[in-house]
């Protein structure tokens, strides 16, 4: 038979408490039996006192189990948060612009004109005869990107943790802080760009159809994109006198196809001009700073070895050619 003894080195407190945990177990034990279930006519019924007394010995055995408290609600809320805090980090500038959208502002220069603007970041923009700059009333996140269609010169404000982004059309022009001149009129086949101090990096557009790797311009150098036969020409030594002469109302070219001074001098004077087929592969280079249409009109007739036919407001060029 099982017996509980107190150990004979507990204090009488210690036994005391031991002696009262012993009589609770017992007191579960007998908790757990159903005496309704009891029969009457089963008073006199045999006792087994030794099954008795296992099933309380075997009450007593049974380990208390730990209830530990569930944190796994708390871990979740906790990471449905996270979650929601790191969407709405990484599209705060989408959320901003839901809530507070920041405005588009178009600028043109009309034929004839030369428009300036500065925007909010101190950047420098010069507008050629003819173009449209499209740019936000203030620059929100890490770019501050802006499209042209026509020709601009750039200078802009250094910040390095925001670059400036120029779009125009296929290509775009990625800078820091330095000067620049794109060309990128929609009814020329040829987008130029020329730097004229800094570094700038010229990559395919998002959306265009073409791809390259990033092309590096630095003082002097320049690439020009062929729309129709979508190639990359990069080249060294460009005259940076001459690029950004127009913004300050000089007409200098400098070994230009003629096709191409036709069109700038189209809209710097707002005339319609074109010439014959056999003239295209002539280059012109020439100072028209200040001369009178009329005056330039002869001078080009005498450089084609022929002349300038007038009808209304279109000039038509003739000659032998170059």
């Amino acid at each position: 038979m099982r017996r509980f003894n107190l150990n004979k080195g507990e204090k009488g407190d210690d036994a005391r408490d031991n002696m009262r945990l012993q009589e609770k177990l017992i007191e579960k034990y007998f908790e757990k039996l159903d005496l309704d279930e009891v029969r009457a006519d089963e008073e006199n019924a045999g006792f087994d006192s030794r099954k008795v007394y296992a099933n309380i010995t075997n009450t007593i055995d049974e380990p208390t189990v730990t209830v530990k408290p569930s944190y796994s609600r708390w871990l979740v809320a906790a990471s449905v948060i996270a979650v929601f805090v790191f969407l709405s980090w990484f599209n705060r500038n989408n959320i901003l612009n839901y809530l507070s959208p920041i405005n588009m502002l178009e600028v043109a220069a009309a034929n004839g004109n030369v428009t300036h603007i500065t925007l909010g970041d101190g950047t420098k923009i010069w507008l050629n005869s003819g173009s449209k700059l499209k740019y936000p009333e203030r620059f929100r996140g890490s770019l501050r990107e802006i499209t042209i269609e026509g020709e601009a010169f750039f200078d802009v404000a250094h910040d390095a943790d925001h670059p400036f982004i120029v779009h125009t059309g296929d290509i775009s022009t990625h800078v820091l802080g330095t000067s620049f001149n794109v060309q990128a009129y929609a009814d020329e086949d040829l987008l130029k760009v020329d730097v004229v101090s800094g570094k700038v990096g010229v990559v395919p557009a998002k959306s265009a159809a073409l791809e390259f790797e990033t092309v590096f311009l630095t003082p002097s150098q320049a690439v020009v994109y062929d729309k129709r036969k979508q190639t990359i020409t990069r080249s060294a030594n460009i005259d940076i006198s001459t690029v950004s002469a127009w913004k300050e109302n000089r007409l200098v070219f400098k070994n230009v196809p003629l096709n191409d001074v036709l069109k700038t001098l189209s809209r710097k004077f707002n005339y319609e001009i074109d010439a014959d087929n056999n003239l295209s592969r002539c280059f012109i280079s020439a100072d028209f700073t200040n001369v009178p249409f009329k005056d330039i009109m002869a001078v080009m007739a005498k450089l084609v070895k022929g002349k300038a036919v007038v009808k209304g407001s279109r000039y038509h060029l003739q000659g032998k050619g170059c």
